[in-house]
């Protein structure tokens, strides 16, 4: 197997985007991690998934420890300056081999629509794509009954009371995965799923895979909609 350079890429793109009306900050990188190509061989390599333990609709595995240190050494200037977080604050971090493999009918309420990680304002949230996939990527949402783009501690109960209005038994549902805008829903931000492209948003940030109508479920991380999902908890 070959060795992972942990490092940003000479030709790293980093752009910086505040979206929305309530002006959500996304960090956007193309060109991200130097041995990209080196930590997919070895999730191929290693192949240990299992179903994730969260509302994640697929399998996930361990990523090497030293891949979430980078990120702090990669993008701490960014978590400082950008998302107002400081580095020595950070009392948690979680990074996963993750790809999606639930299908339409299998899904549970919150994964058929955006949702959010946690709602601290002082948590991040990042993806990164290891394959290219048509129709594929993150989109971020706004909910249009209460115009929330991001639910935090104030705004979850009353986030959560609507939901269960529109949605109270599994018959209303939303059909499948959410794709672009609904009655419910309007996609304010769209980022296709392009390899070694890296995002990083706040985690009360309402959001959603863009998962495409002919998507297949591929498990295999040779082939599938292989990610590196990660989240960061500050005190």
């Amino acid at each position: 197997m070959r060795p992972i350079e942990y490092g940003l890429c000479e030709d790293a793109n980093i752009e910086c985007y505040k979206v929305g009306n309530e002006q959500q900050e996304v960090l956007l990188v193309d060109n991200y991690l130097k041995g990209a190509l080196a930590l997919k061989e070895c999730a191929v390599q290693i192949n240990e998934f299992a179903r994730a333990d969260s509302f994640y609709p697929g399998v996930r595995m361990q990523v090497p420890q030293e891949y979430t240190m980078a990120l702090v050494k990669n993008f701490g200037f960014f978590m400082e300056q950008f998302f107002n977080l400081e580095v020595r604050q950070i009392k948690k971090a979680v990074s996963r081999f993750s790809i999606i493999t639930t299908r339409q009918n299998d899904l549970d309420l919150l994964q058929r629509i955006p949702h959010f990680d946690s709602p601290s304002r002082k948590g991040l949230a990042f993806v990164h794509y290891l394959q290219s996939v048509p129709n594929m990527g993150t989109s971020l949402y706004r909910h249009r009954p209460t115009n929330f783009e991001y639910v935090d501690e104030q705004r979850y109960s009353s986030y959560i009371e609507k939901i269960q209005e529109r949605f109270p038994t599994e018959d209303t549902y939303p059909e499948g995965y959410i794709s672009g805008s609904t009655d419910q829903f309007e996609e304010i931000a769209s980022f296709d799923a392009v390899f070694n492209r890296l995002l990083m948003y706040r985690g009360t940030s309402l959001h959603c895979g863009k998962i495409g109508a002919d998507y297949n479920f591929d498990p295999s991380p040779a082939t599938g909609r292989l990610t590196v999902t990660s989240f960061f908890e500050f005190k």
